[in-house]
């Protein structure tokens, strides 16, 4: 009977026990699976800022759309900074996503916040402005400049700016350049504005409120076409460069992968290619950009409905055919070459007839029919040539035949190159001309088609830039600034 009742008080231990036992088991895999999860956790990589680029899928580029960074036009984007980011977001296996911004201080707010990793500021590199960021090397050298009225004194040197006026953007690396090269000249007056564009500043001076205004050949070569009554008055002796911007931190591993792709872009000379390409060289000098302000004033208005009319009809960007058009005849109908093309659009005898044309000097036929046949040549052009690339390769075979464009792309292949872009196309012209004349082919001419490709770029831009941007007095009267007077 005592050890019956010993076994019964026995019995509730063991239950407590084996109680206690399931619950260790379970506290015991709860902190395993507790302990993998944290291990899981530690084990996977953080990703620096180039793993994320590639992860998302996208590099997105900020900045301030305008002639000098990146140009947007009939859903197409072009220009030396786009281009050159593509190539960069290509070699990344990323989409490029451009993000137009209104002015500088937004770009370098977007960057600051990680809405975007790479910056066109349009800025130079030593701006004070963009101390907050982490700036390339330059992507292209500039010269600061004093802009000044063509029909104003040309001042030979420093001491002719005596008693003058000089607007200037506030804050910025030609403020502060102005105020050290002219700190012995008496009585100069400079107007630093705040927040303000090239555009605003160069109507202050076309406007005659100001003598000089201060800022970099890029922007100024960007802008002229709006400006035919200014020119380039003074070269300052400076030099600067306009670089990438990124975001400041520990990591930067965007950056240098960014710092060794321009490197290649500068050995290779793709830099300078492009740099050539963009500039307006001396389509716009003085004469030049005089002409083109009073045809675009007096003439284009007579045809704008015409090229508009045939931009529908063939689904191109009516300012492209209109660019044609005037790097064919400057917009005069009646227009003959020594070869005998006629007309707005220059066509042949043969061209004009398989377009239905009946008389090559009536102005809405010839832009009907050379529209028509420019349209046809850029369906040629293979889909998977992206713009802007496939409206300067359609333009050069425009100019030169179709058949020297598939030859130019065949050969650019068959040396490795990028048969879709049109830069590495054009770079293979000039072998393309030397291997038909060895083997008794015709050639194309080269340096007139490439020509030809550049011109009809300028002109597209020009035209672009007074059709669609608005000079507003309003704005430019409400800007905040402040006057010193240098000594």
């Amino acid at each position: 009977m005592t050890g019956g009742k010993k076994a019964q008080r026995a019995r509730p231990h063991k239950r407590a026990l084996r109680l206690l036992q399931r619950m260790n088991h379970r506290h015991i895999k709860l902190a395993i699976a507790g302990s993998l999860a944290a291990t899981t956790l530690t084990l996977q990589p953080v990703q620096n800022a180039l793993q994320q680029v590639r992860s998302t899928g996208e590099l997105h580029l900020v900045g301030i759309s305008s002639p000098s960074t990146f140009f947007q036009q009939d859903g197409h984007t072009h220009g030396l900074q786009f281009e050159l980011a593509q190539q960069f977001a290509n070699e990344l296996g990323v989409k490029l996503v451009v993000d137009p911004v209104d002015n500088s201080q937004h770009v370098i707010k977007a960057i600051s916040k990680n809405q975007a990793q790479l910056a066109l500021t349009g800025l130079t590199s030593d701006d004070p402005r963009v101390k907050r960021l982490l700036v390339s090397d330059p992507v292209l050298e500039v010269r600061q400049l004093l802009i000044q009225r063509s029909d104003e004194f040309q001042p030979t040197d420093l001491a002719d700016l005596k008693d003058h006026v000089i607007a200037v953007a506030a804050n910025s690396s030609e403020a502060a350049n102005i105020r050290k090269t002219l700190a012995g000249v008496p009585g100069v007056r400079l107007v630093e504005i705040q927040q303000v564009q090239p555009l605003d500043l160069l109507g202050l001076l076309d406007e005659g409120k100001v003598d000089y205004v201060a800022m970099n050949s890029q922007e100024f070569d960007a802008f002229r076409p709006l400006f035919p009554k200014l020119r380039d008055g003074m070269t300052m002796d400076r030099t600067d460069a306009v670089s990438w911007a990124f975001l400041k931190s520990d990591d930067q591993s965007l950056y240098q992968a960014a710092q060794e792709f321009l490197a290649r872009k500068q050995a290779d000379g793709t830099l300078e290619r492009l740099s050539a390409f963009y500039s307006n060289g001396e389509t716009f000098d003085n004469y030049g950009v005089k002409s083109f302000s009073n045809d675009i004033a007096q003439r284009l208005p007579h045809f704008q409905k015409d090229f508009e009319k045939q931009s529908t009809a063939v689904g191109l960007d009516w300012r492209l055919l209109a660019a044609i058009a005037y790097q064919e005849s400057k917009w005069d109908p009646n227009a003959v070459s020594p070869t005998g093309v006629k007309g707005m659009m220059m066509l042949t005898k043969s061209t004009a007839d398989m377009m239905g044309v009946k008389n090559r000097a009536h102005a809405a036929q010839s832009i009907q029919g050379g529209s028509a046949y420019f349209k046809r040549i850029m369906d040629q052009v293979p889909e998977s040539v992206p713009e802007p690339d496939r409206t300067w390769m359609a333009l050069a075979a425009y100019n030169m035949g179709p058949g020297h464009m598939i030859q130019a792309r065949k050969l650019t292949r068959r040396l490795n190159g990028d048969a879709n872009s049109w830069l590495d196309v054009s770079r293979n012209l000039r072998q393309l001309a030397q291997e038909n004349r060895r083997r008794g082919k015709a050639a194309p001419d080269v340096g007139q088609a490439l020509h030809y490709v550049q011109q009809v770029r300028r002109y597209y831009d020009a035209i672009a830039l007074n059709t669609s941007v608005q000079r507003d007095s309003t704005r430019v009267a409400a800007l905040d600034f402040n006057v010193t007077t240098l000594r």
